[in-house]
């Protein structure tokens, strides 16, 4: 038998023979057609746009007088967390500085104020659409180029008159006295008084003691007074004065307050906190919407709360079937 004389070099042969055959067998394994493609993966599904809209930025400003809470409340209930951002201030407390100094410079914001020391901040202070409650002097508030829009502080007066003529037969005059700034009440409340048959006296007041001296003079002439609340002709000290005067020569007296019942007044005849807010919020709603040319400088509410002072009632003989207090409401 031949011997091979270079065992290596037969050996690294050898070697390279093997290495050859695995690489052809795995290349063979690689391209095989029994093999499958790898599938591409489809793209991605574009990422759709958000639907969350952002919340409505709205200021409530008020001061704390007595009345605007229950306002406030029921505004809040119709202003959802999930819609509204909501600001709530009282203009005149000393720990609310930083947070209206705050307002001032805020995009977007739309103002609510209650009550007049809050509607004159917002008008002088806040540069955002504004709808005010519960002023009754709200004429210097609507200033050209401003968006500001108002809710009655009085509650319809043919409502008022129908029930005063209800409760009380026997009323046939009424005097009204209003300031030169309200002189559009006059034809407002004869418009009224003429659908329940009764006739009204008006005199015009510059000043509170003017007021008392119209309505003693007025007082031969009229069966009841109708007061409403205006404070540039009326003072706390001359309705105990008018209402003691009354008493005294059998005048049945209409106020714009519960309080004064209290004081000798016949009956109370105000607006509700639940319709104000309402209202209020209708008003706020069109505004922004961006149709605030289409609200009128004060909106109208439909509720009138009633409240007999049932002692003054039995000096005049006359009785309620529906109780001590009632509310009335305008049909829709």
């Amino acid at each position: 038998m031949r011997r091979f004389r270079h065992p290596v070099l037969v050996g690294l042969t050898i070697l390279l023979c093997i290495l050859s055959g695995c690489a052809r067998r795995r290349t063979t394994v690689v391209s095989s057609p029994s093999s499958p493609s790898p599938t591409p993966l489809p793209p991605l599904p574009p990422t759709p746009a958000s639907n969350v809209q952002p919340l409505r930025e709205v200021a409530i400003l008020y001061h704390s007088a007595a009345g605007h809470a229950e306002v406030i409340a029921e505004l809040k209930k119709l202003l959802p967390v999930t819609t509204y951002r909501l600001t709530t201030l009282d203009v005149q407390a000393e720990s609310s500085t930083r947070t209206l100094d705050a307002l001032r410079g805020k995009p977007g914001l739309f103002t609510v104020a209650i009550g007049q020391p809050a509607a004159i901040f917002a008008r002088d202070q806040l540069k955002g659409p504004v709808v005010f409650a519960q002023v009754f002097n709200y004429k210097e508030l609507i200033v050209d180029g401003r968006s500001i829009r108002g809710v009655a502080a009085l509650p319809p007066l043919d409502l008022q008159i129908q029930d005063w003529k209800k409760l009380d037969p026997q009323v046939r005059t009424i005097g009204l006295i209003v300031s030169q700034s309200h002189t559009d009440l006059i034809a407002q409340a004869e418009l009224a008084a003429k659908g329940s048959a009764l006739t009204i006296k008006h005199e015009i007041s510059g000043s509170d003691r003017e007021t008392l001296y119209l309505f003693k003079r007025l007082t031969p002439q009229i069966d009841g007074l109708w007061l409403v609340p205006d404070d540039r002709i009326l003072s706390p000290r001359m309705l105990r004065e008018l209402l003691d005067y009354a008493i005294s020569h059998r005048v049945r007296v209409c106020v714009f307050s519960d309080a004064l019942l209290d004081w000798g007044a016949l009956m109370s005849a105000s607006p509700t906190s639940s319709d104000i807010a309402r209202t209020l919020y209708r008003v706020l709603e069109t505004m922004m919407a961006g149709k605030t040319s289409t609200v009128p400088p004060l909106t109208p509410v439909s509720e009138v709360a009633i409240r007999m002072n049932m002692q003054v009632a039995g000096r005049f003989r006359l009785s309620s079937p529906q109780g001590t207090s009632w509310v009335v409401r305008r049909a829709r």
